[in-house]
């Protein structure tokens, strides 16, 4: 019998059949998902999970979860405003309100032109670099000057350098991203590659320390 590879999501509930995106996408992408209420997270929630995302809206999180994510090596995916958690967490600074983003007050989003390094995770994952349109729920940014120097920047918007894409220099696979790929028709649809990229990724870690756990 197949068994999925755990996601753990930082959201405050499941919502019965309206979940936050993120579930969708990574039940989509072939794996199970444990929603952890970012309020009640701890480390020992991680047990038998494969990776761990941070949605937007989420109301903060537990740095004893996140860090013993990271110290595990285990895969990590931050959208929207839980790249500006994983930032903070690598010792970045506070984002910047970004007003121009909600020109309907916010009924709509923007979508707008990033342009993603060749040579980065999410171009590998994806398979392509260069510009792409995204959309642009959010009202907070950051720039180089608020970047964790232990992150690299991957993806920016042009028009006024706002960082949109993130990736852990000492990490395996960690990833954050200004936009929300799980909203899939507002995104073109390689960057659904990123939940299939974490679903396939939580399954190594899984079977990887299924091993060592079995070889002590």
């Amino acid at each position: 019998m197949l068994i999925l590879p755990t996601i753990t999501v930082l959201a405050d509930d499941r919502n019965g059949h309206n979940p936050h995106p993120s579930i969708r996408a990574i039940e989509e992408a072939g794996g199970s998902v444990r929603v952890v209420a970012p309020a009640m997270a701890a480390a020992e929630l991680l047990d038998d999970t494969g990776g761990v995302v941070l949605p937007h809206f989420h109301q903060g999180v537990s740095g004893n979860l996140l860090a013993a994510a990271l110290d595990a090596d285990m895969p990590v995916l931050a959208t929207g405003g839980g790249m500006h958690t994983l930032n903070r967490h690598f010792g970045g600074g506070e984002p910047l309100p970004i007003s121009a983003h909600y020109p309907d007050g916010g009924a709509n989003p923007l979508r707008h032109q990033i342009y993603l390094s060749p040579g980065s995770k999410v171009a590998a994952i994806i398979g392509s670099a260069g510009m792409f349109r995204v959309n642009s729920w959010h009202r907070e940014g950051i720039r180089e000057p608020q970047r964790a120097e232990r992150l690299m920047t991957i993806a920016y918007q042009l028009d006024d350098g706002l960082i949109e894409g993130l990736e852990s220099k000492e990490h395996s696979w960690v990833i954050g991203v200004q936009f929300q790929p799980e909203l899939g028709d507002e995104v073109p649809a390689s960057f659904n590659n990123l939940f299939l990229g974490l679903v396939e990724r939580a399954q190594d870690f899984i079977e990887n320390n299924d091993t060592r756990r079995t070889s002590r």
